[in-house]
């Protein structure tokens, strides 16, 4: 009978969550943490090198362009110019340097230039310049960051080709050539290739 009573005082006393009863959880070791610490470290270095690479291919690629971009509309208007030529005067026949004077055949829109105007092409200070005797110091620059600017007259008086190079201190740089054939020279023996003697005009501009 004691027995009984005793048994179901027992039960009586046993709390209604089990939990109470289940032995104390352990919490995270010394080990675990630095091993997490570790993990973590690792792979927030990899992101943010990920992320300075990806920057810096931006920057280069955006850089490029800015460089590329310069480097196309001065080739542009320099072969514009030379394209409506009428005589050369630097360099010379089969020779290559950093300046190119010639005269212009016909004016260009909104007065800009005028016939027969003498022009030149010149790399100074790391510049390319568009130099005439109506313009007033200092010249305006037509490309920046220049490294290589050569001129060379090829054997057939109408032919120049033109090499640019453009580059940054920081490293990026572009490399362009093109050739351009003057339209407007005299009748000569060795001025036919693509040469119409003078009677060749670019539409202006409006």
């Amino acid at each position: 009978m004691q027995q009984g009573v005793m048994k179901s005082l027992r039960k009586s006393l046993v709390p209604m969550n089990p939990r109470i009863l289940e032995p104390l959880s352990k919490g995270f070791t010394l080990i675990e943490i630095v091993i997490v610490i570790v993990i973590l470290s690792i792979v927030s270095g990899i992101t943010i090198k990920f992320l300075i690479d990806s920057l810096k291919i931006y920057t280069m690629t955006v850089n490029q362009k800015t460089l590329f971009d310069e480097g196309k509309l001065a080739l542009e208007r320099m072969c514009r110019d030379i394209r409506d030529a009428r005589s050369i005067t630097t360099p010379a026949s089969g020779v290559s340097g950093n300046t190119i004077t010639f005269q212009r055949t016909n004016a260009t829109g909104a007065g800009q230039d005028l016939a027969n105007e003498t022009i030149t092409y010149r790399l100074s200070g790391g510049a390319i310049q568009r130099e005439k005797a109506s313009y007033s110091l200092p010249y305006p620059i037509l490309a920046s960051n220049v490294s290589v600017f050569t001129v060379t007259r090829g054997a057939t008086n109408d032919e120049i080709t033109i090499v640019l190079t453009l580059l940054l201190g920081t490293g990026e740089n572009v490399n362009l050539q093109t050739k351009v054939y003057i339209k407007n020279l005299d009748k000569d023996a060795t001025n036919t290739y693509k040469n119409f003697f003078r009677n060749w005009r670019e539409e202006p501009s409006s």
